[in-house]
């Protein structure tokens, strides 16, 4: 017909999708939760007691007490100041010597407390295998308890395991650089005196090995002037002749004059820059014989037990209501 309009947007039709609903049983009925809990409370109660008075029993007599002594140490930086005062000499001599060097000292420090080389000074100095090893040691034979020899153990043995990481700790504080060693004994006085010969053996260390490229320059610097006053002396002691005239002797003379003095004097450069690199460390915080005991942690133990057992037991009773349920429903 004239002017019948035709619905160009036709309604769209809705398509009904049921949800499907769970069933009564499956519904997780809290109250029905609680009852389970409610009916296994002496089992909970007796179940956490038990576990915890285990625990108590086991920190009380079976758990060694274990005692841990520490030590800080402070690397000592050089005066800057005076060495600024000895720029300007030191610039307007030949062939200067860099004196910024020296590197990170405190880094050179840790690094020996935690070297293998400190280690086995350590086990091998003071006698740790037996301590270390103490369960296949037998202190009144003084002998270790093992079927065949290859099965003692060595130095190489503790190095490999890596078991003095176990005792013995190092620590940096990168914003102070304080280094903090600790010692964990299962006696005090053992923990106090071993951090005492760590310090020893540190501090023998830095006197009597430890070398740095100033004190390499400078041997070999002294080494060389030790050869030019040897030919200085030389000609200094020889007189004119038919093949070495009066001229060729002053020549000579004069070079090895030179070249002495040139070295004298790298030589004391060598000397400054060697006495900048060189590491030393004060004890702010000496080694203590500890009186409180740094493990077990009794309360901890028996605490962090009876918060597993409990939900342990709960889980129980949960498990075996669940197993009930199944049997019932088979029936």
């Amino acid at each position: 017909m004239v002017g019948e309009q035709k619905n160009t947007h036709p309604e769209k039709e809705f398509v009904y999708v049921p949800v499907p609903q769970m069933d009564e049983e499956d519904e997780i009925d809290l109250l029905e939760l609680w009852n389970i809990i409610w009916k296994g409370k002496w089992f909970i109660m007796g179940f956490s007691l038990v576990c915890t008075l285990a625990a108590v029993y086991v920190s009380l007599f079976i758990l060694p007490v274990i005692y841990k002594s520490d030590l800080v140490l402070q690397p000592m930086q050089n005066d800057n100041s005076s060495m600024s005062k000895l720029s300007g000499l030191i610039g307007n001599l030949p062939l200067p010597i860099n004196l910024n060097k020296g590197g990170n000292k405190s880094a050179n420090i840790v690094a020996f407390l935690k070297s293998r080389n400190l280690k086995t000074r350590l086990i091998k100095k003071y006698n740790l295998l037996p301590r270390i090893y103490k369960d296949i040691w037998d202190s009144e034979k003084q002998k270790w308890v093992v079927d065949e020899p290859e099965a003692e153990p060595t130095v190489v043995t503790a190095l490999q395991q890596n078991i003095m990481n176990s005792f013995f700790q190092v620590n940096q504080d990168m914003k102070t650089s304080l280094i903090r060693i600790s010692w964990i004994d299962q006696e005090p006085e053992f923990a106090a005196k071993m951090l005492n010969n760590v310090v020893k053996e540190l501090t023998y260390y830095l006197d009597n090995e430890y070398e740095t490229d100033a004190k390499r320059e400078r041997q070999f610097i002294d080494k060389q002037l030790k050869q030019s006053n040897k030919e200085l002396e030389y000609w200094e002691n020889q007189v004119p002749s038919q093949k070495l005239t009066l001229a060729k002797i002053q020549r000579e003379r004069l070079v090895a004059q030179t070249i002495y003095a040139e070295l004298r004097k790298q030589l004391e450069l060598a000397k400054i820059s060697e006495s900048r690199e060189l590491i030393s460390f004060k004890i702010p915080d000496n080694s203590f014989i500890p009186e409180k005991k740094y493990k077990p942690k009794r309360s901890m133990i028996c605490l962090l037990t009876l918060i597993v057992a409990g939900f342990s037991s709960i889980f129980i009773i949960f498990f075996v209501n669940f197993i009930s349920n199944i049997k019932k429903k088979k029936k």
